[in-house]
């Protein structure tokens, strides 16, 4: 996910992986995914030999050299597979690449997402059925309570994952258009403002980031906003 990540931030604007891994790091996906900066860097250098991506210039700040990077054709092409594949993909456990895929949406056709989700909702439903059958015959009375609960969780998950998709599905439009707030986000950022270069701890510098995204984004009727106070006051938490 890590590189469809890149590559959707590309698409909107050349930039430097440094501000790639800030903006992961304050929009909380890295909460999600666990990414590492290393493994930005690794991505970055990995997309440019595949010719995904290419320097558009080098600035230097001080004795720092940066590498600015654009998305290509090729690239472009790659970001939509990664993401059509990414969308088809299961919910596996916590930090699913599925949970931050909402903005990248609006760059995939309306009928190709809605083919590919009724698709995979068809194979979550035959393996949920797989399982209760499967139950029934092993997580008897006479099984153990582990056996029962193997089972128990297996469908479950299977049932929450039909959920999740057939929620995206009657409401794709609603979030195909979060897409709209996102690019407006990435196009405002700035690794290197003053703001950010702070000497606050981690945390006030999220809300304080954090709230400077309701401002930018506060004209936007999606659900954006509510997400963001979420995070502000979850990091309110952290900070008591």
């Amino acid at each position: 996910m890590i590189r469809a990540l890149i590559l959707y931030y590309l698409s909107i604007k050349p930039t430097h992986g440094y501000e790639i891994q800030k903006f992961i790091q304050l929009s909380g996906t890295e909460q999600w995914m666990k990414i590492q900066s290393g493994s930005i860097y690794y991505a970055l250098t990995k997309l440019e030999k595949e010719k995904c991506i290419s320097v558009l210039r080098e600035e230097r700040t001080g004795s720092r050299v940066r590498k600015i990077y654009e998305i290509t054709e090729h690239g472009r092409k790659e970001m939509l597979r990664e993401i059509m594949s990414v969308l088809q993909a299961p919910i596996a456990g916590t930090g699913s690449p599925k949970f931050i895929i909402e903005p990248m949406l609006s760059l995939l056709e309306e009928s190709e997402i809605k083919l590919a989700i009724q698709n995979h909702i068809k194979e979550l439903e035959e393996k949920s059925e797989y399982w209760k059958r499967w139950s029934d015959i092993k997580a008897g009375k006479d099984a153990t309570k582990l056996i029962q609960l193997s089972f128990s969780m297996t469908i479950h998950s299977l049932e929450e994952q039909i959920l999740w998709h057939k929620e995206l599905l009657d409401n794709l439009e609603l979030y195909m258009n979060e897409g709209g707030a996102m690019k407006s986000l990435i196009l405002q950022f700035d690794a290197d403002s003053t703001e950010m270069e702070t000497e606050e701890s981690g945390v006030d510098e999220k809300i304080n980031y954090l709230n400077k995204i309701k401002d930018i984004i506060k004209d936007d009727p999606s659900k954006a906003l509510d997400n963001l106070d979420l995070i502000i006051d979850e990091l309110k938490r952290e900070k008591s």
